[in-house]
């Protein structure tokens, strides 16, 4: 039976993403679901009716790319991949494959043969689409949690790291996001009131409080709790963000232009020290700059560092066929987007 549509998954232990790209390569579908697997693996099994059911009718074929196996209800990286395939065989039956950097698309058979070489992935799979697509130029891709700065170049992807240990050390890793990020992680003090005010080392509010405030963070991508479990509007972010600093926020106006200050001063760190890794990785020579193609949900960050560094800037979801309405999630969802259309190509060949 011909296939009909290409459906791909990115299996993340913060979020589970799932795009669909028809026959002739129109992305038709595409929604990221919050999935909070630290909590247990039923936060994914659960998410599953709710994600199979916006799926297209007709011959599927399925593509995986998994990186939830670091999350630390599983034992090890090997033990997570295996669970996280026998999770989806059980759910869309043996039609899947699996993304691997060193292998490329694999059956699911081989992949239960390869499941060391199956972790982490999805920044693979997104530069590669990309690399089909554009001369050479950096891909990256700011999400929740984590931000991927990857070269490519004559259809490659030319990253010096293969996992998360390696990427890490080039700066190719970058681990924090526009959500999820902790506000102690980015500095220790930040300026309040014309002086410098030590930050409290302790979870009191994240990199999506200070994205509420500016009003950058779209709400489709604003899923995880809050630091505190309580809501998201304007007033209670600032009152997380003001716990940073050991006050009350009641003891400020609420519209006081001192706690935009404050969340632009935690942006213009964010923004530099990805700009710093960007540096980074551009100095290893393995791509020259000619473009930065900035995708996930911070990719607002991505634009604003290639305006700094005065290179040409794409979002992902330019380079993608597809409704307008679906430009936003489709640059949100990039490497779910990119393996269903790496595994098209692949089945026309």
């Amino acid at each position: 039976m011909k296939v009909l549509n290409y459906i791909g998954w990115d299996v993340g232990g913060a979020h589970l993403k799932v795009a669909s790209i028809n026959d002739s390569g129109k992305l038709e579908f595409v929604e990221q679901f919050a999935t909070p697997l630290w909590q247990g693996l039923d936060q994914l099994e659960n998410i599953f009716p709710k994600s199979i059911e916006k799926l297209p009718g007709g011959a599927l074929t399925h593509a995986l790319t998994i990186t939830a196996e670091l999350v630390d209800i599983f034992e090890n990286r090997e033990s997570g991949v295996n669970k996280l395939l026998k999770l989806f065989e059980k759910k869309l039956g043996s039609n899947i494959k699996v993304y691997s950097i060193e292998c490329g698309i694999l059956s699911l058979n081989e992949a239960y043969k390869n499941v060391n070489k199956l972790a982490s992935a999805n920044w693979h799979a997104s530069t590669s689409y990309v690399a089909s697509l554009l001369e050479s130029g950096l891909f990256i891709d700011v999400g929740s949690t984590t931000t991927d700065i990857i070269p490519f170049s004559d259809k490659l992807v030319n990253a010096y790291g293969v996992d998360d240990q390696s990427r890490l050390h080039f700066d190719e890793l970058v681990y924090m996001g526009v959500v999820r990020t902790p506000l102690m992680a980015l500095t220790k003090q930040a300026p309040f009131a014309g002086k410098w005010q030590n930050i409290i080392a302790e979870y009191f509010s994240d990199t999506a409080d200070v994205y509420r405030i500016l009003g950058t963070l779209d709400d489709k991508d604003d899923l995880m709790d809050t630091a505190d479990g309580n809501e998201k509007d304007l007033v209670s972010s600032i009152r997380r963000l003001a716990r940073m600093l050991g006050v009350d926020s009641n003891k400020f106006r609420h519209n006081d232009v001192c706690w935009v200050k404050l969340a632009r001063y935690f942006e213009e760190i964010q923004v530099q020290l990805l700009t710093k890794a960007v540096i980074r990785v551009l100095s290893n020579g393995t791509s020259s700059n000619k473009t930065i193609v900035g995708a996930g949900v911070g990719h607002f960050l991505v634009k604003k560092i290639a305006d700094r560094m005065s290179i040409p800037y794409v979002e992902f979801g330019e380079l993608c066929t597809t409704d307008s309405y679906l430009t936003h999630r489709c640059n949100s969802c990039a490497p779910a987007v990119a393996l269903a259309q790496l595994n098209r190509y692949l089945c026309r060949r």
